[in-house]
């Protein structure tokens, strides 16, 4: 039996190996620009590929459940495939593991089905085998998604800023009204925003202030570790704090227990 797989053209810069491993499994591949999802099945099965630390990645950034919405409305089935190994990848990031749980049975509960693959053969292989199950049925049509409002495109520009996302993104808009104005009042994001310290604003600042090219001490150093030191240091500042509480409430006791 034939088996067919329609590919996002962007895949073949970010998953040579799954592509590889889809051609050596037979598997005829269709590259397209997709607007929704990785891959597309025949039947009408949408795919959304993430490795693990992406997953933890788009989880707290809010992506994840974004795409899923927009999988579920534009296939018949939506899968999220996990690749690789999720729980190591946690210990890499800020994130508690009742966080990601959460967000497995939340995905469960919208109608998401989730794979878990250990390596980019993994992958492949269950593509290939949804298709066998399936049938390869031909492939009518590539989802499109629906015109961009101007709303969408100032959420997903502000989203684009680590630590930001979508939900506080949209605080930044009713705040601050324009995504300009709430660039131009950045020192102000802490106090006017719920759930935005200043350490996420001192990564944003560094984001849009630093040329483009310069290096700190020839090392580049990726966003997912500089938001991962944002989180350290934010769980340093909550417990120094708590200490000092502490300190000022066994002051607080002494005073009571002074010379009558």
């Amino acid at each position: 039996m034939d088996c067919t797989i329609i590919v996002d053209s962007r895949e073949y810069e970010t998953a040579e190996e799954v592509i590889k491993w889809i051609k050596r499994l037979s598997c005829n591949i269709i590259p397209r620009k997709l607007d929704i999802g990785d891959y597309v099945l025949p039947n009408n099965i949408g795919i959304e590929r993430k490795k693990a630390m992406d997953f933890i990645s788009s989880i707290v950034d809010g992506r994840l459940f974004e795409q899923s919405k927009e999988l579920l409305h534009a296939f018949n089935r939506a899968y999220v495939i996990v690749e690789g190994d999720l729980w190591r990848a946690l210990n890499r990031r800020n994130v508690h593991k009742h966080s990601v749980l959460g967000a497995l049975g939340t995905l469960i509960d919208m109608g998401i089905r989730v794979l878990y693959t250990p390596d980019e053969e993994g992958t492949a292989y269950v593509m290939k085998s949804l298709v066998e199950r399936i049938g390869n049925k031909s492939i009518k049509s590539i989802p499109i998604k629906r015109g961009e409002t101007i709303r969408d495109a100032q959420i997903q520009f502000l989203s684009s800023l680590p630590g930001i996302g979508p939900k506080r993104a949209e605080a930044l808009l009713r705040a601050f009204g324009t995504p300009l104005d709430a660039l131009n009042n950045l020192g102000q994001w802490a106090r006017k925003v719920d759930n935005i310290n200043e350490n996420i604003v001192g990564l944003v600042r560094k984001v849009l202030t630093t040329k483009y090219g310069d290096e700190i001490n020839n090392v580049v150093i990726s966003i997912d570790e500089a938001i991962r030191e944002v989180n350290e240091k934010e769980n340093d500042d909550k417990r120094n704090r708590k200490d000092a509480d502490n300190v000022n409430n066994k002051h607080n006791i002494m005073d009571f227990l002074g010379d009558r």
